[in-house]
C-alpha cells in the first residue's frame, strides 16, 4: 500500500466537563520522527503517545499538538499560605506604630513574594482525563492516516505514468542502440578507404577487429536490461496494494540505481541520439525520485 508522508489530521473528544483537542501533522523524512506539545500534567503518557502514533506511521517529520480544557486535569490551582500573609500583615502593623503612620495599600501586599502559589495538576489528577487524551491522539492518527492514503494513491498514479513512460524510452534505446555499432563501421571503412586513397589495401581483418573493440566498449545491452529490471521491481512495488510495509526507501533506491545506469549508459554510449535520450531519461528519473521522497 502506497502512503503520502504528508497529512493532518485533529480530533475533540469530551467527557463531562473535560474536552482533549488533538492536532497531528506530518511531512516527508527518512525515519519516524516525533515532536509532542504536551500539557505539563501529561508529560507521564508522552512513551505511551509516541508508540500509539508509532503503531501508524513508520515514517515522517511528525508534530502533535495537544491541549486539555476544563475538568480538574486542565485547572491550575491557587494556593494561599495563610501562614506567612499574616506575618506581612502584622509587620505591617508594627510598622505603623514603629513610624506614626497609617493605613496600607491592599494591591501592595498582593505583589509580595511568597504568598501566592500557582499549582498545576499532578498526575494523579491528570489521570482522570487520560482515557479522552488517548482517544483523541488516536482518532487524530486514523484521520491523517486517511489523508495519507488518499494522497498516496495519487502519488501511486503519478508514478505509475512516470515508470511506464521511462519504460518506453528505453525501449526505443535499446532498439536504437544496434544503429550506433553499424554507424560507426560505416563511418570508419569510410575514413580508412578515403585515408589509404586507393593506394594501399584496406586490410579488413584490421578494420573488424576495431569494429569489434568499438562494439565491446560501447556496448550498452547490461545497463538495459538492469534499467527494465529497475522498473519493473518499481512497478511491482506501486502495484502491490495488499504490502503494508513501507515502500518508500525501497523506491528511492531503485531510482538511484535507474540514474547510475543511465550515467553508464551515457559514458559509453558515443552518439548524439544516445546523449539525447540519456538526458531525457536522467530528467525524467529525477522527476521520479521526487515524488518517491514523499512516499512513507
Amino acid at each position: 500500500m502506497i502512503n503520502s508522508m504528508t497529512g493532518y489530521g485533529s480530533a475533540v473528544i469530551s467527557d463531562n466537563d473535560a474536552t482533549a483537542r488533538a492536532e497531528l501533522k506530518s511531512v516527508n523524512h527518512r525515519f519516524f520522527d516525533l515532536s509532542m506539545n504536551l500539557p505539563r500534567p501529561f508529560l507521564y503518557l508522552e512513551n505511551r503517545i509516541r508508540n500509539e502514533i508509532h503503531s501508524f506511521f513508520q515514517r515522517g517529520s511528525l508534530t502533535l499538538y495537544l491541549t486539555l480544557d476544563g475538568g480538574a486535569a486542565a485547572e491550575p490551582k491557587l494556593n494561599t499560605d495563610w501562614a506567612l500573609a499574616d506575618q506581612y500583615l502584622q509587620a505591617a502593623k508594627d510598622l505603623e506604630k514603629r513610624s506614626g503612620t497609617s493605613g496600607w495599600d491592599l494591591s501592595a501586599v498582593l505583589t509580595l513574594p511568597g504568598i501566592f502559589t500557582v499549582r498545576e495538576p499532578d498526575t494523579q489528577t491528570a489521570k482522570q482525563a487520560e482515557a479522552i487524551v488517548l482517544k483523541a491522539v488516536r482518532q487524530a492518527c486514523r484521520q491523517m492516516q486517511e489523508m495519507r492514503r488518499n494522497e498516496g494513491e495519487q502519488l501511486r498514479t503519478d508514478l505509475i505514468a512516470k515508470a511506464d513512460f521511462i519504460a518506453n524510452e528505453v525501449g526505443a534505446l535499446e532498439a536504437y542502440a544496434p544503429e550506433v555499432h553499424r554507424h560507426y563501421a560505416r563511418r570508419l571503412r569510410e575514413h580508412i578507404t578515403e585515408f589509404l586513397a586507393d593506394s594501399h589495401e584496406l586490410d579488413e581483418d584490421r578494420l573488424m577487429n576495431e569494429i569489434a573493440v568499438f562494439t565491446d566498449k560501447s556496448a550498452i545491452d547490461e545497463e538495459l536490461t538492469r534499467m527494465k529490471s529497475h522498473l519493473a521491481q518499481f512497478r511491482l512495488f506501486l502495484s502491490n496494494s495488499s504490502e503494508s510495509v513501507p515502500v518508500g526507501r525501497k523506491l528511492d533506491f531503485l531510482t538511484q540505481e535507474m540514474n547510475r545506469e543511465m550515467n553508464t549508459i551515457g559514458s559509453k554510449g558515443n552518439d548524439a541520439e544516445i546523449s539525447r535520450k540519456v538526458v531525457l531519461l536522467k530528467s525524467e528519473i529525477e522527476k521520479l525520485r521526487e515524488q518517491v521522497q514523499n512516499i512513507e
